[in-house]
């Protein structure tokens, strides 16, 4: 399926135990250096363990693969036995003739001791392979310390390897188990893959397949790692799955969101990913931002509102005094002074169109006898607060009338037209001149407008609008021969392209130039250098 799509030979993420595509990281390197120092010429147990899916099976398969030839080995993957069960699967396995009927465990005992004697009679050692030993008995286990009491003077006939998940330690714990443990020479416990090691491991079951480009890119990797905890199996589901949504999107390079995807169709809801925007922190974040939000907001309203009760209680005792001041100045019990006010005010007004409120204060009070000099003063304060504020209104209008006029200005649309006007002292001719060049000039320019529009210059993907760029699926240019025939082809996404070829759904490739090609995407086309890439 996918395999011709990417250039691979066969599929490299498959989840059988195959040595060759053993990945031979620095925690697989030591853990195989250290079931091959226990296989040394003192023999006895070895213990492997780690948590499912970090390889352990695969290590053993590569250990069998290098055994030397004078070794004999039984390899048993179900050890869910009893001790006489589990004697007879070893002797099928070393090739022991037992009676099947009637076999005791003391005659299945026998056959296996005579057979350990013979083959070190032979120099030919015997290994024992257990997987999945977590699940070994306490009593078989005991068993099988037994078998290996049978020894010489430098070595132990039997050899036997314990391969199991970390609850394989604690059973060893037991108290009755404790002369099996003292006899571990050599122990070790295989830890996942890091980050740079996951990237490592990608590319080296691709190269393993024939494929030496990088398929997975780096947010792609990035994502496996988080998802699968460096644990290889988990690893091998995901990547699997992801080739496969890429092929299905003619995707040539895996990113973010396709393995995203790919966690949710191959490991389930409880590997997938959250989104950052989704976490219960941000969420708590986000509504704890929102409260402060409104609560500054409420504290700067309140203050606003108060500044605004505060302002109009300022107005209202201002004007309250004001009409004091105004009532007391109308009160006068004396006739000749009835005849002095009028020309006082008169005077004050003129002098008010003047803008001169002082001057017209000075005046007031010195055409006012001294025995009513209170009441003229209190008048003349009135009158002048009135022309002030005429004052002041003639100003704001003078203001406004200059801002309307400057925007007026503003808004006046250019004239691009320019006239040749006489002067004194330029000729007829001069002129003429000057008017021409200025009608070639604008025709030069008409001319290029068009010619620009009519060679139909295009843009960029990179400057075209967004939902362009959105839209667009990951294309990958590896291959670009033109031709000026118009026979020219492409090699976009691991496939040739020809002009008028779809390369993706609603992505035609309309042109091959020397150095960059013509794409359209529903109706809007664009360029894209030649040997680029989108994602």
């Amino acid at each position: 399926m996918y395999t011709s799509y990417f250039g691979l030979e066969e599929k490299p993420f498959s989840i059988a135990p195959n040595p060759d595509y053993l990945f031979m990281g620095d925690r697989h390197r030591e853990a195989l250096n250290h079931l091959t120092y226990g296989l040394g010429d003192t023999g006895g147990f070895v213990l492997l363990t780690g948590e499912v899916g970090t390889g352990k099976t695969t290590i053993s398969r590569r250990l069998m693969e290098n055994l030397p030839e004078n070794t004999q080995a039984a390899f048993i993957l179900n050890p869910t036995l009893s001790s006489q069960e589990l004697l007879a699967t070893l002797c099928d396995e070393l090739k022991i003739r037992y009676r099947k009927t009637g076999a005791t465990l003391k005659t299945l005992t026998d056959k296996i001791q005579q057979k350990l004697l013979k083959n070190h009679d032979d120099n030919i050692n015997t290994l024992l392979i257990i997987d999945e030993a977590q699940h070994l008995q306490p009593e078989v286990l005991e068993q099988l310390r037994l078998l290996t009491n049978l020894e010489t003077n430098t070595k132990k006939l039997l050899q036997v390897i314990l391969i199991g998940q970390p609850e394989l330690q604690q059973l060893l714990q037991r108290r009755d188990l404790r002369q099996l443990a003292q006899r571990i020479t050599a122990r070790y416990h295989l830890l996942p893959l890091n980050k740079q090691e996951v990237e490592q491991y990608l590319k080296h079951r691709l190269s393993v397949a024939k494929c030496f480009r990088d398929i997975f890119d780096k947010s792609a990797v990035n994502a496996i790692h988080k998802i699968c905890h460096g644990i290889p199996r988990l690893m091998n589901l995901l990547a699997e799955r992801s080739l496969m949504n890429a092929y299905n999107s003619n995707n040539a390079v895996v990113n973010r969101k396709i393995v995203l995807q790919a966690a949710h169709d191959a490991l389930g809801d409880e590997f997938e990913v959250i989104p950052w925007w989704q976490n219960s922190w941000i969420k708590a974040g986000g509504l704890l931002c929102i409260l402060l939000l409104v609560l500054t907001a409420g504290i700067w309203w309140g203050a606003q509102k108060f500044e605004a009760i505060d302002n109009s209680a300022k107005l209202a005792n201002v004007a309250e005094s004001q009409d004091t001041a105004s009532d007391k100045t109308t009160i006068t019990t004396e006739p000749d002074n009835s005849a002095v006010k009028p020309s006082t005010q008169d005077s004050v007004i003129n002098d008010g169109d003047k803008e001169l409120n002082s001057e017209a204060n000075d005046i007031s009070v010195a055409a006012v006898p001294n025995s009513n000099n209170s009441e003229v003063e209190t008048s003349n304060k009135v009158v002048a607060n009135d022309n002030e504020f005429t004052v002041n209104e003639r100003k704001l209008a003078a203001v406004q009338t200059t801002v309307a006029a400057s925007e007026k200005v503003q808004q006046k649309p250019a004239n691009d037209n320019f006239v040749v006007e006489a002067a004194d002292g330029v000729s007829d001719e001069l002129l003429a001149s000057f008017q021409a060049a200025i009608e070639q000039t604008q025709q030069d320019d008409e001319h290029q407008l068009s010619t620009s529009v009519a060679s139909g210059e295009l843009l960029p993907l990179t400057q075209m609008p967004a939902w362009v760029q959105d839209g667009v699926p990951s294309i990958a240019f590896e291959m670009h021969i033109y031709a000026s025939d118009g026979q020219g082809w492409i090699r976009v996404n691991g496939r040739d392209r020809y002009e008028g070829d779809y390369i993706a759904r609603e992505l035609l490739l309309n042109e091959i130039r020397p150095q960059q090609v013509i794409l359209s995407f529903r109706g809007e086309k664009f360029t894209m250098a030649a040997l680029s890439s989108w994602n």
